[in-house]
């Protein structure tokens, strides 16, 4: 029995050996696979999120609705409206309180000629605050738009574009 051990001792001890490298290797693919696929996620919701234009961590997105209770509703970058108008809420958020007592909201309709200023609208802000609604940015035409806050000064603080449709 001593000399079946001595002899296959190493033989056994080397299969075991092999196993283990080969199920190590097996877990480490599987661990790559898994890093692979959370980078492709993370691709797409940068395209995601890509629609909107933050600049110093400040963002401009859009709602159908901002509820008196603090719910954005129906956050998207595409709107239906009907074929007389409709209107949507833009959301901004700042990386830091915005610092100023009023903004401007721009609406500029883009095209293959450039971009039109369609409307221009004063909004009264807390200077202490980093979240922001603007609401009942209408439209009236389908197209797309670049939705832009700026400070008094002129200075833009984000901007956004959004997809009209009529309904």
């Amino acid at each position: 029995m001593q000399k079946f051990t001595k002899n296959y001792g190493f033989i056994l001890a080397l299969f075991v050996s092999i196993s283990l490298i080969l199920a190590c290797g097996d877990k480490k693919e599987s661990t790559s696979e898994k890093e692979t696929t959370k980078k492709e996620e993370t691709k797409s919701e940068t395209k995601t999120e890509s629609t909107t234009t933050t600049s110093g961590g400040n963002q401009l997105y859009f709602v159908e609705q901002y509820t008196s209770d603090g719910q954005e509703v129906g956050k998207s970058t595409k709107f239906f409206i009907k074929k007389k108008g409709g209107y949507i809420t833009a959301m901004l958020r700042t990386g830091q309180p915005i610092g100023v007592g009023s903004v401007d909201v721009r609406l500029e309709r883009e095209s293959v000629d450039g971009s039109e200023i369609i409307d221009t609208q004063p909004y009264d802000v807390s200077p202490d605050k980093s979240y922001f609604f603007f609401d009942k940015i209408t439209f009236y035409k389908s197209g797309d738009y670049k939705v832009t806050v700026f400070k008094k000064d002129g200075t833009p603080i984000a901007s956004g574009t959004v997809e009209i449709e009529f309904e």
